[in-house]
């Protein structure tokens, strides 16, 4: 598949949560009322903390020191302090191991942080204490996604669309997660049934636009992809699709003009510096093509370091 390995990067959000959805939406606060929480949120969590010391069992306590945590950790993310969300959390853990809602938060944490492995237990453990929150098991197929475990992530991605079957998001991510593991007839399916419950999703029609590319359909690439662009013009990912028919066309000033505009929009994409590039040659332009061809290099290099992502804890620490 021509874009399907860059794809992934463009795409980690692709399953993103609900409550990380909202984040991107939701005003920041005013950093003097965040401190102000930061401070409150902290001075609870130690005094439930100073009950559970000596009575590991309160209930009130726990529930306490689990609703200050994810608090205070808010807070900390919508501040951009995610070392500080994530320790948030691993504290409260600490004091409260098995709710599984303070489990789904931290692996939620820890998976934006790209550490994969401690993400994966706490979410696999918050879904043996709550085998039929649908968050969870959203939260679960997110990391295993990122971990490159396809068969598990689809086999929680249908678990939950059993539970939610008109969520048209995870229905893309769905498609999205069918067509990386080239079984594209049934992508398009499900990429269908996306945009039967939400025609104007673009992420959908890019995907779309990227089977047909793959299968060199590219009258129907071109059409799916300019649905993308009459939503977002400035989609990193469609322009770079648009970008690479013109240049299959010879089309060179087309594809320099789509491309230049990826590699702004999108600039870790290594697919948009490629074909930049390679069209940066047609024209001439050799300088310039090296320097577009050396940090598609760099970029592909990076991404595949950190395809493993970082571990926190060691074994023993595990949830």
């Amino acid at each position: 598949m021509m874009l399907a390995a860059s794809a992934v990067v463009l795409s980690l959000g692709l399953l993103v949560s609900a409550c990380s959805q909202a984040a991107q939406i939701t005003e920041r606060p005013d950093p003097a009322q965040a401190h102000a929480a930061d401070a409150g949120s902290s001075a609870a969590m130690r005094a439930f903390e100073r009950v559970l010391t000596t009575d590991p069992a309160n209930v009130a306590a726990r529930r306490g020191e689990v609703k200050a945590a994810i608090a205070q950790a808010l807070s900390q993310r919508d501040a951009g302090k995610m070392d500080a969300a994530l320790a948030t959390l691993l504290r409260a853990k600490e004091y409260v191991p098995n709710d599984p809602i303070l489990l789904m938060d931290f692996g939620i944490q820890a998976d934006s942080m790209r550490i994969f492995r401690d993400a994966d237990a706490a979410l696999r453990k918050a879904h043996q204490f709550a085998p039929s929150n649908a968050e969870v098991l959203y939260a679960l197929a997110h990391v295993e996604l990122d971990e490159q475990k396809m068969p598990q992530a689809e086999a929680d991605l249908r678990a939950y669309l059993r539970m939610r079957p008109g969520d048209a998001s995870a229905w893309y991510g769905l498609g999205h997660l069918l067509h990386m593991m080239m079984r594209d007839d049934e992508a398009k399916r499900e990429l269908e049934r996306s945009l039967a419950l939400q025609p104007h999703q673009t992420e959908s029609w890019y995907e779309l636009g990227e089977i047909a590319l793959d299968r060199h359909q590219n009258v129907e690439a071109t059409k799916d992809f300019e649905k993308v662009l009459q939503r977002d013009p400035v989609h990193g990912g469609a322009l770079t699709g648009m970008g690479i028919l013109a240049f299959h066309a010879k089309d060179y000033a087309s594809a320099a003009r789509y491309l230049s505009q990826a590699v702004v929009q999108a600039p870790d994409y290594p697919a948009a510096h490629r074909f930049y590039a390679m069209v940066l040659t047609r024209m001439g332009k050799k300088q310039q093509a090296m320097q577009e061809e050396e940090r598609a290099r760099t970029l592909t290099k990076n991404q595949n370091q950190l395809q493993n992502g970082y571990a926190l804890l060691p074994d023993r620490q595990n949830p």
